[in-house]
């Protein structure tokens, strides 16, 4: 996912909490509050999503010896100059 596309999602999403929260309570200040709770939140969430991006399966398999079908490709195998 794009920086831009993060950006107007969260942009979006906050909005909606604000105008909701507003609409419902018709206080700006429970509007904010609700807002700034929701993009700690989103944060918290897209930072969880990358470590266990980062962190969680596959981490290991990474870090595996390739298969024998490529292994060749690390000795020069009929590489001539």
């Amino acid at each position: 996912m794009g920086v831009l596309r993060f950006l107007v999602g969260m942009l979006t999403m906050s909005s909606v909490v604000a105008m909701s929260t507003y609409w419902a309570t018709g206080s700006i200040w429970k509007a904010t509050g609700g807002m700034v709770i929701a993009l700690i939140v989103l944060q918290v969430g897209y930072v969880v999503y990358f470590l266990w991006a980062v962190y969680g399966p596959g981490a290991e398999a990474a870090g595996a010896d390739p298969p024998e079908s490529i292994a060749w490709l690390d000795h020069g195998a009929g590489v001539r100059l």
